[in-house]
């Protein structure tokens, strides 16, 4: 009995099953080994992965500094842009105090002129009425006249220095206006050519540069966050194969406590190291999101230089309603210059009835003999009824004045599209528009009309006055300032159409396409690709769970 007790003893050692095989000590080892050469790629992808982060640090700042060099320059052009039209504001008010200080000074010579003639057409009325009274008797009829004479010629002396310093005058005004206006065309010929120039110069230097080197580097931000993502992927995938292993030697370890303290603390080690893992991935997930934040950034840039885009359009549009200012100065200076011409041609008129009226009383006084009086009272009554006729004529008879269709406007050198950058804008319209010369608007210029128009055929008839015209003229005159007394309209007329015309060529519609942000593409590919990863890493966790489930089953 004792025998087999001692046999039952050795029995049971043999069966311990506490003990160790040789065969789970080598699967141990080999495992340690796994293990810690996987720690040692973690540790290289970690130095790695914290080398390409500093990289993007760098190259985020870079873009910083090119987007802030970017905004300066933007805003300097904006600030000139505004200054040039301060400048060309207070040219224009400059402009219309000088018109409104010329229409003042005009208008006072104007009331001036009018009073004086008010003054000689009364003088001349009475001295009328006087001589119609002593016509009967020749002697005192020719010292009225002689005294008479002796007026007109003073005034013929007055007049003729009148107009002859009026001529100088108005030689003076149109010298200064074709001055002034080639010099406001020379500079904003040679400021609109500079302009163009240095914004052409400071595109291409700047924003075609930048705009390519911003998609280069998002194109390699987004490659590299591609490859950081799979390596992500892979550490989850590892993660999780730790994990499982971790719960089957925890399983191990509540059979085999006091033999595998040793294999216990190396995983306990192991823990650690995948904890500090998840950490450094947290951390790379925090990065991947600060650089989503700063393509945020970029873009919100972008939509900034679109708003000061919409501002410089804006300067452009004050710009043409300051031309359009411009023009209205000028249609003003061709109303004043309409009506001085006006004024003229209605003074020659009456110089013209005032010429027939003297040849009327020539043919009257060629009868001077005692035997025709009979004849020579019905000559005077016959001359009498004509002279009415040439009044009443004076008065009726109104002289037309050329109308204006429309001025020269105020044209660009440069129209949007000829620079290159912006497509040229497409015209709804058909139909050119219509440009007219100034000739066949105003007719004649002053000169040539004295030169070759009705004044010149006046002076010749002039010279062969003798005394008897000249004091009928003097009673003409002061019949024809009835009729330039009357209140005259401007008949300066501007063609509606082409008002219409003009605005619908600044209303041009512009048809341009949008550019698409590379970053929609890349995201939704980046979206799948982490979907066909955790796919992935999925199937690789399912084979490695069957592995093991496989070895541990013998």
């Amino acid at each position: 009995m004792g025998k087999g007790k001692k046999g039952g003893k050795k029995a049971k050692k043999e069966i311990d099953p506490n003990a160790i095989t040789e065969v789970d000590k080598a699967f141990y080892e080999i495992q340690i080994t796994d293990l810690n050469k996987k720690l040692a790629r973690m540790r290289s992808l970690n130095q790695e992965l914290e080398v390409k982060t500093e990289e993007l640090t760098e190259e985020k700042n870079k873009l910083d500094e090119d987007r802030n060099d970017i905004i300066i320059y933007l805003k300097r052009m904006l600030q000139e842009k505004t200054d040039e039209i301060k400048e060309l504001e207070e040219r224009i008010t400059a402009m219309k105090e000088a018109r409104d200080k010329d229409t003042i000074k005009y208008e006072a010579k104007i009331n001036e002129l009018k009073f004086e003639y008010k003054q000689m057409r009364e003088q001349l009325l009475s001295e009328n009425k006087l001589c119609e009274g002593k016509l009967n008797s020749l002697e005192e009829f020719r010292s009225q006249r002689d005294e008479l004479m002796r007026k007109y010629e003073i005034q013929e002396v007055a007049i003729e220095e009148q107009e002859k310093r009026h001529k100088r005058e108005m030689c003076e005004i149109e010298r200064k206006f074709i001055l002034s206006k080639d010099q406001l065309k020379k500079d904003m010929s040679s400021k609109l050519l500079q302009l163009s120039t240095e914004f052409h110069d400071a595109t291409e230097l700047r924003i075609a540069a930048t705009t390519h080197r911003v998609i280069r580097e998002n194109i390699a931000v987004n490659n590299e966050l591609d490859v950081l993502l799979n390596n992500q992927q892979r550490l989850y995938g590892e993660n999780t194969n730790l994990k499982t292993r971790d719960g089957m030697l925890r399983n191990h370890n509540e059979l085999l406590l006091k033999e595998n303290k040793i294999a216990l603390a190396k995983v306990r080690v192991q823990i650690k190291l995948i904890e500090r893992l998840t950490d450094d991935h947290q951390y790379m997930v925090n990065q991947l999101n600060k650089y989503k934040f700063f393509e945020n950034e970029v873009i919100a840039s972008r939509n900034k230089i679109q708003e000061l885009n919409d501002k410089i359009k804006h300067s452009e549009f004050t710009k043409r309603i300051l031309e359009q200012n411009l023009h209205h100065v000028r249609c003003d200076r061709t109303l004043i210059k309409t009506e001085f011409l006006y004024l003229e041609q209605e003074n020659n008129r009456l110089l013209e009835l005032m010429l027939e009226a003297v040849s009327a009383i020539k043919e009257s006084l060629t009868v001077r003999t005692q035997s025709e009086m009979a004849l020579k009272i019905g000559k005077r009554e016959n001359l009498l009824n004509y002279l009415l006729l040439l009044l009443n004529k004076a008065k009726e008879k109104k002289m037309k004045v050329p109308s204006l269709d429309s001025v020269s406007l105020f044209e660009a050198t440069y129209a949007k599209g000829d620079l290159g950058f912006v497509p040229k804008p497409v015209e709804l319209r058909s139909s050119p528009p219509v440009r007219r010369h100034m000739d066949t608007q105003t007719g004649l210029s002053f000169e040539e009309y004295v030169a070759t128009g009705e004044i010149a055929k006046e002076q010749m008839l002039y010279t062969e006055d003798d005394e008897s015209s000249e004091y009928l003229v003097s009673e003409l005159e002061g019949e024809g300032e009835l009729a330039e007394e009357e209140p005259r309209k401007s008949l300066l007329f501007f063609d509606e159409q082409e008002v219409v015309d003009e605005e619908s060529e600044e209303g041009v519609l512009v048809v341009e396409e949008e550019e698409e942000l590379p970053t929609k593409q890349t995201k939704g590919e980046f979206e799948e690709g982490r979907a066909s990863e955790t796919q992935e890493g999925e199937e690789v966790e399912e084979e490695y769970t069957e592995g093991e489930e496989s070895e541990a089953s013998p």
